[in-house]
């Protein structure tokens, strides 16, 4: 996780595949849903361009490069704790070499990183500050 995020902070961008107006998804070896013993859906995300175009096989052929800004990123990851969700980094077309993170795992390392480089940061959408995405944490956290 260190480089994703390390990378990630540093370009200020992350990247993704487009598929059926949603990410590439697999399901997941790590999560699942308790009542239910069914894998959540694992969204797979990307510190660099090439390693994303290089999935874009089979399932995932017509799958339109996308890029979203570290604001967003993180964004997307709370949106993805709500729907149930796990970040998936590092994986290859055939789904080896990844790492699944629950997606407020993923923010805690992107705010650390963050404050310790002094990276700045804009939101624009559901956040204002970086005070109010780890207040947003500390919430999650309680439930």
């Amino acid at each position: 996780m260190k480089k994703f995020i390390e990378t990630v902070v540093k370009n200020k961008e992350v990247f993704y595949l487009e598929v059926d107006e949603s990410f590439a998804m697999c399901s997941s070896v790590s999560f699942y849903i308790e009542e239910t013993n069914e894998a959540i859906p694992v969204a797979l995300f990307f510190e660099d361009k090439d390693a994303a175009l290089a999935c874009k096989t089979e399932d995932w052929k017509d799958g339109i490069l996308q890029s979203a800004t570290l604001e967003e990123f993180i964004e997307i990851c709370f949106g993805m704790q709500v729907e149930t969700m796990a970040v998936g980094i590092g994986f290859k077309a055939d789904l080896s070499g990844g790492e699944e993170y629950i997606p407020t795992e993923i923010v805690k390392a992107l705010i650390d990183e963050i404050e310790r480089t002094k990276t700045s940061t804009t939101f624009s959408d559901s956040f204002e500050s970086l005070a109010q995405v780890k207040e947003a944490l500390q919430m999650i956290g309680e439930q």
